[in-house]
């Protein structure tokens, strides 16, 4: 692989330096095109809320909302960033869990709908306002994800409000006078199967259905999260986002009839798949060792690309200009950590210590979950649009010593 969205990896790497995180514009438009076009053949009411936790940077943001997207944050800083990159607040959801009363004093300010983790999250939201629209998040007792640690619904989950307790829930709400009602499921991320989407909906009106109808609520929308999945392995195949907007919206429609519940506006929240195949974390190879295996080493490391050693999860790898795999490595980072081992077993060409190496599908939970850990510094980003443009500047140790100085 030798270009991004036609720019030479080379120059890139020799302009901004390394580790660097690169983001294609083109291809964050085309997703987000993908994804509007699939769901508008089936839906007249429906919103994509792009999920910030996946990347939060304000150059993505706008980009986002100039195509149309709402916003899903899940803390007071993603709000705060949406906000000031331009999202009306009338567009924005958030959907945290654990939420403290100070992260729902400060959220409250704002004109954006809530979905609330448990019961316990609405009895702090009223010590605080008078709600007068409430959605509760709903764990349906399944889950599913790319992995354990992003599997968000089932018994082991913490999120969401147990199935059993819902009618609980709407009833202290509606009993409370609160007249206006959303309803909130996410079961996992990075899911490639079109019917376990249709499947979660399903079971998700089985549960709220009946409940919604005998306290005569007409939910404003019914919420069904994100987790839709991107290829990250030559075996998986890609979502087929057409088919699965159609399954979603059979599902949808024959129940808001069966239950009587007009016609709901449907929310989506991706992240993962409008950013992910769209970032490209560029590296150079420091080092090569012969050990009981051969080891490559490069200048990034699991506190900046942390998906390989907190879930196991592949990436692509790629030299700059070499095509042909010729032997199997473990590309590693610099941290004093075994698990920092960023690609296990894989086929790439002959290295050479300075080769630029390429790690695909880096543009969601990489940036966003990079850390300092044994003193690395965070990386910059640039965003290859008409030309590059540097959106994050690379972290220096003043940065650092900074926020350690005050009186």
């Amino acid at each position: 692989m030798n270009k991004i969205n036609g720019f030479d990896i080379l120059e890139i790497a020799e302009k901004f330096g390394t580790p660097i995180y690169v983001y294609d514009a083109k291809k964050i438009k085309e997703n987000y095109s993908k994804l509007y076009s699939s769901f508008s053949n089936y839906f007249e009411k429906f919103t994509i809320h792009y999920s910030l936790k996946a990347n939060s940077n304000i150059h993505i943001l706008k980009i986002l909302k100039n195509l149309g997207a709402g916003a899903d944050c899940s803390s007071p800083i993603e709000l705060n960033l949406a906000l000031n990159s331009g999202f009306d607040p009338t567009k924005i959801i958030y959907t945290g869990n654990f939420e403290s009363s100070e992260d729902l004093r400060e959220i409250t300010r704002y004109n954006i709908k809530i979905n609330l983790d448990d019961i316990t999250s609405y009895f702090r939201l009223k010590e605080i306002c008078s709600p007068n629209f409430v959605s509760f998040r709903v764990n349906p007792g399944i889950g599913k994800g790319g992995f354990e640690g992003i599997t968000t619904g089932g018994t082991d989950a913490k999120f969401g409000v147990p199935y059993e307790l819902i009618p609980q829930a709407y009833k202290t709400a509606k009993s409370d006078g609160v007249n206006n009602f959303g309803v909130h499921i996410m079961t996992g991320s990075n899911i490639l199967e079109p019917f376990y989407f249709a499947e979660v909906l399903d079971k998700l009106f089985k549960i709220v259905g009946n409940v919604f109808k005998e306290l005569d609520i007409q939910p404003r929308y019914i919420d069904i999260g994100g987790g839709f999945g991107i290829p990250y392995t030559e075996t998986d195949k890609e979502l087929e986002i057409d088919f699965t907007a159609k399954l979603i919206a059979d599902v949808f429609f024959e129940n808001t009839r069966k239950f009587e519940l007009g016609i709901p506006e449907l929310k989506i929240e991706p992240g993962r798949y409008l950013i992910g195949n769209a970032g490209y974390l560029i590296t150079k190879i420091t080092g090569i060792k012969n050990g009981y295996k051969k080891f490559i080493g490069v200048d990034a490391g699991m506190n900046i690309f942390p998906r390989p050693a907190l879930y196991g999860a592949q990436h692509k790898v790629t030299l700059y200009k070499k095509e042909v795999p010729n032997q199997i490595v473990q590309v590693c980072g610099q941290i004093c950590e075994n698990s920092d081992i960023l690609a296990k077993n894989v086929a790439i060409p002959e290295p050479k210590e300075g080769d630029i190496l390429v790690f695909h599908n880096a543009g969601a939970y990489c940036y966003s979950m990079a850390s300092n850990y044994n003193g690395r510094l965070l990386p910059a980003e640039v965003l290859l649009d008409q030309k590059p443009l540097l959106i994050r500047k690379r972290q220096t140790f003043e940065d650092i010593l900074e926020t350690m100085r005050f009186e």
